[in-house]
């Protein structure tokens, strides 16, 4: 089965609505099928809700998993032997989502994260600057990956090369800093990279300080700011959107609107929703976003707010094609 195969042949947001409706609903019901056959808890869950792959339905009919399932349960559709990685996602409640991936899983995650990621960044690879340590990227064994590690990872097809800047401490590592000053020429293009509250915590650290000043020193004109998760963490200190956007971009030199933020879940990797130039998300044609009533969980009227509901028929080794996510939308 090569699972979401179609859609990736496609740019992101290449379709019109009504023409991405038929392809992605075609693909989310390969997908359906193949979990309903593969996958014993995503078989019983359609059954007690009374679904079946072979009657007509509807998007909004497919079942979800709640994302916290995925904390509680190793859930797999393929054979054991096929998983080459087990990812972690962050957790603020300790215990994190376990998510097992095979080769054609991880290699489509691959190609929808760099389609999209490209779509905003331009074709052209670029240096990441990446505000973490360099041993994130590396799990405490081969296939084991943080979150943020995975994350960065992720972002090596759209990389020139990436400069890891801070030490073991969490501190700037102000050599590599002052190297990469004088070895980034005008003509290269830049791209600042880190989870939303280190991002937010190193310029906390370091705003008004001597650090400040050198990063005023890059000569690349073309520089953007990637960010991704921790938003919940920031929420708790009332740091705003627009408050964080113009407080980064002047500590690091960048335009305001080159500072995006982008959504994601460990729980369905490789579907990434980043900013537009005007601050909204848009779904990407290998995914659907369906808005639950915080009180029914039927699908909300466009403009409420409700849980948001992920789906996307790219996971193929385990049963997260459909997901509630605790998040607001």
């Amino acid at each position: 089965m090569n699972q979401g195969l179609n859609l990736l042949k496609y740019d992101p947001f290449a379709l019109s609505q009504k023409q991405k409706n038929k392809i992605f609903l075609d693909e989310m019901k390969k997908a359906v099928i193949w979990h309903f056959q593969k996958n014993t808890e995503f078989k019983k869950m359609c059954k007690n809700r009374n679904f079946s792959p072979k009657k007509k339905y509807l998007l909004q009919d497919i079942p979800y998993f709640p994302a916290s399932l995925f904390k509680i349960f190793s859930l797999r559709s393929v054979p054991e032997r096929l998983i080459i990685k087990k990812l972690y996602s962050s957790s603020t409640s300790g215990k994190p989502s376990i998510i097992l991936l095979d080769q054609q899983t991880s290699n489509n995650q691959q190609i929808a994260v760099r389609k999209i990621i490209s779509d905003f960044l331009g074709n052209t690879r670029r240096d990441f600057i990446i505000f973490d340590i360099e041993k994130v990227i590396k799990g405490t064994v081969s296939d084991e990956l943080s979150s943020r590690g995975t994350a960065i990872r992720g972002m090596i097809p759209m990389a020139r090369q990436m400069h890891f800047i801070l030490d073991n401490k969490y501190e700037i590592n102000v050599e590599k800093l002052k190297y990469l000053i004088s070895d980034l020429k005008k003509e290269d293009s830049i791209c600042f990279f880190g989870f939303t509250w280190l991002l937010y915590s190193v310029y906390k650290t370091y705003d008004n300080k001597e650090i400040k000043k050198m990063f005023n020193k890059f000569e690349p004109k073309d520089k953007k700011v990637l960010h991704i998760g921790g938003w919940k963490k920031l929420q708790e200190k009332t740091v705003s959107k627009s408050e964080f956007n113009k407080q980064i971009g002047q500590f690091l030199n960048v335009k305001e609107s080159n500072v995006i933020d982008f959504y994601g879940m460990t729980e369905q990797l490789g579907v990434v929703y980043p900013d537009c130039e005007y601050g909204y998300k848009h779904v990407p044609i290998y995914s659907e976003v369906i808005i639950r009533d915080i009180k029914t969980l039927d699908p909300a009227p466009n403009g409420n707010e409700g849980f948001i509901q992920l789906l996307s028929p790219i996971p193929r080794s385990y049963p997260g094609i459909s997901i509630l996510s605790d998040d607001i939308g």
